[in-house]
């Protein structure tokens, strides 16, 4: 019985043992790719820091300016070339469409109508004008309501 003991026992150890090698061995491959791992983390947050510091660089708001200035040669928007809302065709929601050479079908432009600028100035200053009660139209209804 005791010669069963012994050997059991020594299985017992040796399994322990292997065991605890094992175990060993694991934790330290976990813990290099533990540090791996941190390692790219902090990789990647370096690069983020760099990318957020371009984009701030990238959207400035006078580099945009001056670049606009230089390439696009963009003017400032003179009153003739505004239109009001009743200048749209009433029938702008209607699509017409006719098929290109390609069998896909492609919408009709509506005819343009006149532009602001291309009318006189009292003309296209007439078009803008809000139809609704003036300041002072409304200051006087109001005068003659309290007399």
């Amino acid at each position: 019985m005791t010669r069963a003991m012994t050997f059991i026992g020594l299985f017992l150890t040796i399994v322990i043992g292997a065991g605890t090698y094992w175990v060993s061995h694991e934790v330290e491959r976990l813990e290099k790719r533990y540090s791996a791992i941190q390692s790219e983390i902090l990789n990647e947050q370096e690069s983020i820091h760099v990318l957020e510091a371009e984009w701030s660089y990238l959207n400035n708001p006078q580099r945009i300016e001056s670049l606009a200035k230089t390439y696009l040669k963009l003017d400032q928007i003179a009153p003739l070339q505004m239109a009001s809302i009743d200048d749209l065709p009433e029938d702008a929601d209607l699509h017409q469409y006719r098929l290109d050479k390609f069998g896909e079908a492609v919408a009709f432009l509506p005819v343009p109508r006149a532009r602001p600028d291309e009318l006189a100035p009292d003309e296209a200053a007439e078009a803008m004008i809000i139809n609704a009660p003036s300041l002072a139209a409304t200051r006087s209804d109001a005068q003659e309501g309290g007399q």
